[in-house]
C-alpha cells in the first residue's frame, strides 16, 4: 500500500512519542457503531495499514499486529486529548505562551500540533 508523505510523517511521529502520549482514557477501541477497531487475525494486515485505513476512510480490517495498532490508536487519542487540554488552558490563561513553547520544544511537537492547540483555543474563549 502506498502512503502519503503526511501519513508517513504522522505515523512515525506517533510511534516515536507513544511513551509520552500514553493516556487517552480508554483501553477499548470501537467505532461509532460499536465495532471493535482491533480485530486479530494472524493473516491480517499490518498495524500501519489498518491504522491508515481506519484513520483515512473509517475502514476496519483485521490485523496481525494488534498490540502495535492499539499503541497507535492510544497515542493518537492521547495526542488529541492533550491538544484539547492545552487549548483549554491556553484560552483560560492557565498555560502562558512561553510555557507552552517550552513544552513544544522539550517534546519536539510538530507544527500541526501547535497549530491545532492555537486554533482550538478560540472555541474555549466563549465557553
Amino acid at each position: 500500500m502506498k502512503y502519503s508523505k503526511k501519513f508517513e510523517r504522522d505515523y512515525n511521529w506517533y510511534l516515536s512519542v507513544s511513551h509520552i502520549f500514553s493516556f487517552d482514557g480508554t483501553n477499548e477501541y470501537f467505532n461509532k457503531k460499536g465495532i471493535d477497531l482491533i480485530q486479530f487475525d494472524e493473516n491480517g494486515k499490518t498495524a500501519k495499514e489498518c491504522f491508515y485505513l481506519y484513520d483515512t476512510n473509517g475502514i476496519i480490517k483485521p490485523t496481525c499486529e494488534p498490540d502495535k495498532l492499539k499503541t497507535l490508536l492510544k497515542t493518537k487519542g492521547s495526542v488529541n486529548l492533550h491538544i484539547k487540554m492545552y487549548a483549554e488552558d491556553r484560552a483560560r490563561g492557565y498555560l502562558p505562551k512561553i510555557e507552552f513553547d517550552k513544552i513544544c520544544t522539550e517534546h519536539h511537537l510538530p507544527s500541526w500540533f501547535i497549530d491545532a492547540v492555537e486554533n482550538q483555543k478560540k472555541k474555549y474563549y466563549l465557553a
